[in-house]
C-alpha cells in the first residue's frame, strides 16, 4: 500500500516550498498572466525561510501568503508605472496616436482628399486646402479611419 503520508500539509520542509514553487513556475508557462509567476516565487522565498530558520507550518504558511501578496502588489506597482496613462487611452485607437504627427502628402489633394504614410501605414486624409503632393502637413483630428490635415508653414 501507497503511503501518502507526504503530502500532508501538517510537517511540511524545505522541499515541499521547492516542488510547490517549482511546479507553481511551470504552470505559468501555460499562461496565466503572472499570477503563478508571483505566487511561484514566494514558494521558493518560503522554501528560504524554512530552509533557515524551521518555522512551524501556521509561520510557514503565514510567511507564503505574506510573500505572495507582497510580490504580486508589487508586480502590479511596477507594472502600473511602466505605462503612462496616455498610451494606455490610446491603445487600440491608431488614428488617435496619429494626432500630432508630420508627414508629406502621397498625392495632390483633390476635392480635400489624399494620402499619407505615418510608420508602416497608409492613411486617407482629409484637407479644406489644395496641396501638392510633397507638402508637409500635421496631423490635426481624425474622424474614424480618416486624419484631418494641415499644411505646415514654409520656412525660408
Amino acid at each position: 500500500m501507497h503511503s501518502w503520508a507526504w503530502l500532508s500539509l501538517s510537517d511540511w520542509s524545505y522541499w515541499h516550498w521547492l516542488i510547490l514553487g517549482a511546479v507553481l513556475l511551470l504552470l505559468e508557462l501555460f499562461g496565466t498572466a503572472g499570477l503563478l509567476l508571483w505566487t511561484g516565487i514566494s514558494a521558493l522565498l518560503t522554501a528560504l525561510m524554512v530552509f533557515v530558520f524551521e518555522p512551524g507550518l501556521f509561520a510557514q504558511w503565514s510567511l507564503f501568503a505574506v510573500f505572495s501578496i507582497a510580490t504580486t502588489w508589487f508586480w502590479f506597482r511596477l507594472n502600473k508605472q511602466d505605462k503612462p496613462a496616455t498610451e494606455v487611452k490610446t491603445l487600440n485607437q491608431r488614428t488617435t496616436r496619429c494626432i500630432g504627427a508630420q508627414t508629406t502628402l502621397l498625392e495632390d489633394v483633390k476635392l480635400g482628399k489624399s494620402r499619407v504614410r505615418i510608420e508602416d501605414t497608409v492613411w486617407g486624409v482629409l484637407s479644406s486646402e489644395t496641396l501638392p503632393a510633397g507638402t508637409a502637413v500635421k496631423v490635426v483630428a481624425a474622424e474614424g479611419t480618416t486624419l484631418i490635415v494641415k499644411a505646415l508653414p514654409v520656412h525660408h
